[in-house]
């Protein structure tokens, strides 16, 4: 396999990606700003990769800082040298995959493997604005506990910054068991149960965190005990944020932040005082 990079100025980039795409069928990925410029890089076996000069010729420019290496075939050492599959979050915590870099001196970081169709790996809208809203909290002395914790992302994510016992249920086995393995893999101390969150109880902590459809928030509203001071809510599209909130308000919170993200929602919700 072939790894071929270069830079161009960072506000030229789209124009250059929309005459060089044709081009590379593998696609191209963006890498690091600097200087006003970003890297662009591409992949493949070396046979199906286009010169040097036919790139120039489409793009129209010289590509500059030009590089063309062999990297390994598999996509996981890749991934460990080139990175790829992580992001940062606040300037202070950045999730990744097994297969990335770590993270740099100073900052947290959430490993996440993905396991079959289990959600969460952060990737999604919803999963980084519950992260960017945890980041803001102060860790509270009651605990947090992720409802519909997919793989375990936000869970681990809040013991990591401190809150403590967290807890974890999913109503999907396989989520549970993936989210088992990614606390352990983050050595981290999260207590997992199957639970059909419709139909079940929860454990009633000072923080809850729930990226899950309106039903469940609905539940969750009323079911919430007085020591629950603070709920992250996500799994909803904007539509749905005045029916959740109204949920949320009638049980004794009100609204002190959120976000939206491709017409996805998050919400910060805290107990009136």
């Amino acid at each position: 396999m072939l790894r071929i990079a270069f830079r161009v100025p960072a506000d030229e980039k789209e124009a250059v990606l929309d005459a060089l795409m044709p081009l590379l069928a593998g696609g191209v990925r963006e890498g690091v700003e600097e200087e006003g410029t970003v890297e662009l890089a591409a992949i493949g076996p070396a046979s199906t990769l286009p010169a040097r000069e036919v790139l120039e010729a489409a793009a129209g420019r010289t590509l500059a800082g030009w590089e063309a290496e062999e990297v390994p075939a598999d996509w996981r050492a890749r991934r460990a040298r080139f990175g790829g599959g992580a992001y940062v979050l606040g300037d202070r915590l950045v999730v990744r995959s097994p297969w990335d870099p770590p993270a740099p001196e100073g900052m947290l970081e959430v490993v996440i493997e993905r396991t079959g169709n289990a959600f969460g790996s952060g990737s999604h809208p919803t999963t980084q604005m519950c992260l960017a809203l945890l980041l803001g909290l102060d860790v509270g002395e009651g605990g947090a506990a992720d409802l519909g914790c997919g793989i375990g992302t936000l869970a681990i994510a809040a013991a990591r910054l401190g809150w403590a016992p967290v807890g974890a249920l999913d109503r999907m086995e396989a989520a549970v068991e993936a989210a088992r393995a990614n606390a352990e893999r983050n050595g981290v101390v999260v207590e997992c149960a199957v639970a059909d969150l419709e139909a079940e109880g929860f454990p009633s902590r000072e923080l809850l965190l729930i990226n899950a459809p309106p039903p469940v928030h609905a539940k969750v509203a009323v079911d919430a005990g007085p020591e629950v001071r603070l709920v992250i809510v996500s799994g909803i599209v904007g539509s749905e944020v005045p029916e959740v909130r109204d949920a949320y308000v009638a049980a004794g919170f009100e609204q002190a932040a959120g976000y939206e993200n491709d017409s996805w929602a998050a919400l910060l919700l805290e107990r009136a005082s």
